[in-house]
């Protein structure tokens, strides 16, 4: 398992997962991968009404990084509802990527293959910003 991500990182990273209309899982399967209601994901991670506690943290940390490690999918039954289940072999999702990254010597591509569920890398509008 990944290690434990700071309450401004797991913020800044699950807000940006949130915000992706590509994410392939829906705010309320993705809360009950993280074993909190979907109003309770909303409100410290969406609307920042709430402060994380640390059961919030450890909890959303623990599913993030199950689904970001590609341990857990999206089934449906025959009645056409949805569900989050394990895998026994974790399949990440991988994708070629091309991007900018901000050095010291200037902007620099960046190019290869990365896990398309994984937000830690911050945009290059936050690089510039500092």
């Amino acid at each position: 398992m990944s290690q434990l991500l700071s309450k401004k990182e797991l913020l800044r990273q699950i807000k940006a997962f949130l915000s992706d209309p590509e994410k392939g899982i829906s705010h309320n399967h993705f809360a009950d991968l993280c074993g909190i209601s979907e109003t309770l994901l909303k409100e410290v991670f969406v609307y920042e009404r709430l402060p994380m506690s640390e059961t919030v943290q450890l909890r959303v940390n623990k599913g993030y990084a199950h689904w970001k490690a590609g341990n857990v999918r999206i089934m449906q039954r025959p009645d056409r509802t949805r569900y989050v289940d394990y895998r026994r072999d974790p399949k990440p999702v991988i994708e070629p990527s091309m991007g900018l990254k901000v050095t010291s010597g200037g902007i620099k591509l960046k190019i290869g293959p990365r896990n398309r569920h994984d937000y830690s890398d911050p945009s290059l509008d936050d690089q510039l910003r500092g």
